[in-house]
């Protein structure tokens, strides 16, 4: 009787190639053991080389948005992301809505799309429809993860799956956006993303901020602790603060990166653009940059093992 055929090896998936600059390894989906990436959004969705080029220093992690009707466009921007050293975390509005999403019309979609993303040369952070508070029916939202969460992760090893939140509906809001409320059960997300801003200087509804956001205390430290109860890894997915609180607060984005190292996070990622921004995000000024690239060029990059 001859030898059954063996079950053959599967190859490991593009990210066990890849560690950081710092020395410390990714998952397979790209999720560092240790330290945290740091970097940004740019424009609407711009290449930032040449931001890069005055800084002396690559983005560690860069974050763009797309639209159902841009998976190519998102897998190109990936690819050249990848090729930089910068760790591509993209999300995506649906091609339908969260109830038709969460019973199967986005199905062939979201494989298409994962089966594209299984293909470069690196890992990749993907979030399906962020900041989903007031958008619709929550529990829709859920049920959408519930759904897609499986197919993207299943169809792309080197692919983490992440849930992105505003944060402060998440500890502060109505109940059904708490993270017990609205958490895909017996679900496997690989890491929850959080934008917090630091309103000091911000303007609403006429009345400014006058006191900075206390990052640690209202959120850091609960968002560490929900993490290390539910093994789900953080990060900070959009951040940003004022003209104003770059000059009177000029720390801000050092400490803030430290805050989040401490607190275990993932990743720190400023929101560099003006596209939705309800407050002075943008980085302008030459000053406010300084205090950028002063944290970016101590901080770990993609690099081949």
């Amino acid at each position: 009787t001859p030898d059954p055929t063996p079950t053959p090896t599967p190859p490991a998936p593009p990210a066990a190639k890849w560690s950081l600059t710092n020395d410390c390894d990714l998952s397979d989906r790209g999720i560092p053991t240790c330290g945290a990436l740091f970097g940004a959004a740019y424009g609407g969705n711009a290449e930032p080389g040449t931001w890069e080029q005055s800084m002396g220093r690559n983005l560690g992690v860069r974050r763009t948005y797309y639209n159902g009707a841009q998976v190519d466009r998102a897998v190109t921007t990936v690819k050249a992301d990848l090729a930089k050293g910068r760790i591509p975390w993209i999300s995506f509005k649906l091609p339908h809505s969260w109830a038709d999403m969460s019973t199967g019309a986005g199905d062939a979609w979201t494989k298409d799309l994962a089966v594209k993303l299984s293909k470069v040369d690196g890992p990749v952070w993907l979030a399906l429809h962020h900041e989903p508070e007031g958008d619709d029916d929550i529990t829709k939202w859920t049920s959408m993860q519930q759904r897609l969460a499986p197919i993207v992760r299943d169809n792309a090893p080197n692919v983490a799956y992440t849930i992105i939140l505003t944060g402060w509906n998440q500890f502060y809001g109505p109940s059904q956006y708490s993270l017990d409320s609205l958490w895909p059960k017996n679900t496997k997300i690989d890491l929850v993303g959080y934008d917090p801003y630091n309103f000091y200087g911000a303007i609403k509804d006429g009345k400014e901020f006058t006191a900075p956001t206390d990052m640690v205390n209202q959120y850091f430290k609960k968002m560490d602790a929900w993490s290390t109860a539910n093994g789900v890894p953080w990060g900070i997915a959009e951040t940003g603060f004022t003209d104003k609180a770059s000059v009177d607060y000029p720390q801000w984005i050092q400490q803030t990166y430290d805050a989040v190292k401490q607190y275990n996070g993932k990743a720190f990622t400023y929101f560099n653009t003006s596209l939705n921004s309800t407050a002075s995000w943008v980085i302008t000024t030459q000053h406010k940059q300084d205090l950028f690239a002063a944290v970016l060029r101590n901080s770990p990059s993609l690099r081949m093992k």
